[in-house]
């Protein structure tokens, strides 16, 4: 309970100043209350969210940051200042675990105010060595969240990286690749190029991965392609799609990489797996145009949507106005996203009439970049017209996953202003969504002179959840089958996140998820999925409120995406 109290009261602290906190006291006075909370704690576990809730904090004066700085490094150590008691084997892991954590956030947030101390860097070194100060090498933190800790710090040194890139531990491989591949690595010139190449012969998939993006960065300009023509051979698909976008934004004038594209980017079949050849597309266009025209035009036409999708990112690159123009008019919504941004820097206000149809559609996203991106062109009544019509037809749904969307249309309104502007935007002042409410409160204010006030009416509430789906939740699985006849097993938590659960169990009841897919898939970080429409902006439509605690995105994790406080809309993700 003092470790959840902790935590608390640190979440409490995010968001605005509290108006009478002119001076920064109530930072202040927590980080006082925590830091004696620390000192007195006798339980691992505990102390071990105390000291993560201290880091979050949002200091805003550099000897805070240096105060907590003194305090995490009492963890990591084991301090004989802290009251902590070991009861049991792990117990001395368990609070020094929650020092590393706490390093990582604190430089993570603070670095600009504060850069943490010499002694910091030079304990999180040893830690990646397992090396930790009155901690067995048997009870040791990970040394992979040791080495992302000292990636925030900036104190990763060659010793530590040279150590971490001959670690049979997985996971700190592949972050001492991802460091040697940016600019933050120690190790440089043709020793770091060996290093990388090494890397890409790694056991593992993921570490691979990190290999041929730091090889592009950083080598295949000065040494050439080939080792990353090579990895297109690679029996992971992450791995190889990574080095054909390689091939395309780091092997212009490599006639050896253009004979691979032009191989590659044939047309992929109707059935199966189409990312290779459509990822080829796009990177051939980027080095060798005259080569790419001719497999644009059967992607471009291709039955699978996504194929279209990556011509029209093809046909971009190319400044393919007539292509584009085409796949503007595409059954699939998604198509003709990709095609505003670049159809409007092509032809401008020619590319108004794609601009209409595109806000004549009711896909969120689509209505979402047809806004954005009819920034700076020339009002017509048309095109006034189509974006309050446009607000009024998604409104109408009250569904409040609409909110960036139609948050879009009322800027570009206020920028357009005429006549069906205020007709579209009065209604708004009671609005189901406050943000909403006060975005077209304020439109009409600045359209007007006059002094707007939004009066939102909320929605009612979802219903909370209920004892026996609580209970069918703590008895049964998830289990996500996928076409290719695979199954991802889920598990929930209904005493973290009741809400959430309960939303899960009711949509799949209802089969929501049915042949819905994995629209977003970057190796390494996410796989997200279960949007009706294969985007970032169509979901379920009641926003789900937050469910804050104290559990971390570690990897194999389960979330919900949002974007902003209290926005789940029932697309989740896995770590």
């Amino acid at each position: 309970m003092r470790g959840v109290t902790a935590f608390s009261i640190a979440q409490a602290m995010r968001g605005e100043r509290l108006p009478l906190d002119t001076g920064g006291g109530h930072v202040e006075g927590v980080l006082t209350a925590l830091a004696g909370a620390l000192a007195f704690e006798k339980d691992p576990a505990t102390l071990r969210e105390i000291i993560r809730s201290i880091a979050r904090l949002p200091f805003e004066r550099a000897e805070q940051v240096n105060r907590a700085d003194t305090l995490v490094r009492q963890v990591l150590t084991l301090s004989k200042e802290l009251s902590v008691a070991r009861r049991k084997q792990g117990d001395d892991g368990l609070a020094a675990g929650g020092g590393v954590a706490a390093a990582e956030i604190l430089t993570r947030l603070h670095f600009k105010l504060s850069p943490p101390s010499d002694d910091l860097i030079a304990i999180l070194r040893g830690h990646v060595k397992g090396q930790a100060p009155g901690v067995t090498r048997a009870e040791a933190p990970s040394p992979a969240r040791a080495l992302q800790a000292l990636v925030a710090a900036r104190g990763v040194d060659e010793d530590a990286l040279l150590f971490s890139l001959q670690s049979p531990d997985d996971h700190l491989r592949r972050i001492a690749v991802s460091v040697l591949g940016s600019s933050a690595s120690p190790i440089a010139g043709a020793e770091r190029a060996g290093h990388l190449r090494r890397a890409m012969s790694d056991t593992v998939f993921f570490v691979r991965y990190e290999a041929v993006r730091g090889y592009a960065r950083t080598h295949a300009k000065s040494d050439g392609c080939v080792p990353l023509i090579d990895m297109l051979n690679d029996a992971n698909p992450h791995v190889a799609l990574a080095a054909i976008d390689a091939l395309g934004d780091a092997c212009r004038g490599d006639d050896n990489a253009v004979l691979r594209l032009v191989a590659e980017a044939r047309t992929p079949p109707d059935t199966g797996r189409w990312h290779r050849e459509a990822h080829a597309l796009v990177a051939l266009a980027k080095l060798s145009p005259a080569n790419a025209e001719i497999p644009l035009r059967s992607h471009a036409r291709h039955s699978v949507w996504q194929v279209r999708m990556y011509a029209a990112r093809a046909a971009d690159v190319l400044n393919d106005a007539a292509t584009l123009g085409r796949l503007a008019d595409d059954a699939n919504d998604n198509v003709r996203e990709a095609t505003l941004a670049p159809l409007k820097r092509l032809r401008g206000n020619g590319a108004e009439a794609h601009f209409l149809a595109a806000l004549a559609r009711g896909d969120y996203q689509l209505l979402l970049t047809a806004a954005t991106e009819s920034k700076g062109l020339t009002p017509t009544r048309a095109m006034t017209f189509a974006l309050a019509d446009a607000l009024r037809r998604v409104t109408a749904q009250k569904r409040e996953t609409s909110r960036d969307t139609r948050l879009a249309l009322i800027q570009r309104l206020r920028e357009f202003g005429g006549g069906d502007v205020h007709d579209a935007l009065i209604l708004l002042l009671r609005d189901f969504d406050p943000k909403v409410a006060m975005a077209a409160a304020d439109a009409m204010t600045a359209l007007t002179g006059l002094s707007y006030t939004a009066q939102p009416l909320p929605l009612p509430p979802q219903p909370l959840p209920s004892a026996s789906e609580i209970a069918t939740l703590n008895t049964r699985q998830a289990v996500l089958v996928m076409e290719t006849g695979k199954n991802v097993e889920l598990e929930f938590d209904p005493d973290v996140a009741p809400i959430t659960a309960v939303r899960f169990l009711r949509l799949s009841n209802a089969n929501y998820f049915d042949s819905l897919t994995f629209h977003r898939v970057v190796p390494n970080f996410v796989v997200q999925g279960g949007s009706p429409a294969a985007n970032e902006y169509a979901g379920d439509g009641p926003f789900l409120r937050d469910e804050i605690s104290s559990r971390s995105h570690a990897p194999g994790t389960i979330g919900l995406s949002t974007r902003g406080r209290d926005t789940g809309d029932a697309q989740l993700f896995l770590n």
